[in-house]
C-alpha cells in the first residue's frame, strides 16, 4: 500500500467514483455498533466533515478493483442501448379489442353493510 496525501475513488460502482479527497487515516476503524472488519480509509470531506471509505473502492488497494466488473454505461454503450429500443418499438402492440373488456361489469346484487354476527367461540 503506498503512502500519499490523497485518496481517489476508483470503483466505478461507488457513488464517489472519479472524487479525490485529502487523506487523514488508514486502518481498521471502530463505530458505536462494533467494530468495522473491513480496513478504511479517513478522509476530508467538506465543510469539516469527514468520511470513511472502505480501502478496495480508492487507490490505496488496487487489487480488488481488477475483480469488480464496472456497471457505468459509457456513451457507446448508452447509444447503442437506444438504438436497439428504437428498433424494437411497435413489435409487440397491444389490442384492447382482443384482450379484454375495458371495465368489470357490476353484479346486480350489493353487498349487506352488516356482516353476520358471530358464533362466539
Amino acid at each position: 500500500m503506498a503512502v500519499c496525501d490523497e485518496v481517489e475513488v476508483v470503483d466505478p460502482r461507488h457513488p464517489l467514483y472519479g472524487r479525490r479527497y485529502r487523506l487523514i487515516s488508514v486502518g481498521k476503524e471502530s463505530t458505536k455498533r462494533g467494530a468495522c472488519k473491513e480496513p478504511f480509509a479517513r478522509v476530508h470531506y467538506r465543510f469539516g466533515l469527514t468520511l470513511l471509505l472502505p480501502l478496495g473502492v480508492t487507490n490505496l488497494e488496487r487489487n480488488t478493483l481488477s475483480r469488480a466488473a464496472p456497471t457505468k454505461l459509457d456513451l457507446g454503450a448508452l447509444q447503442d442501448l437506444i438504438a436497439l429500443a428504437e428498433e424494437s418499438e411497435g413489435t409487440c402492440p397491444s389490442n384492447l379489442d382482443r384482450s379484454g373488456e375495458a371495465y368489470r361489469k357490476r353484479s346486480g346484487k350489493r353487498s349487506r353493510k352488516i356482516s353476520a354476527k358471530s358464533c362466539g367461540r
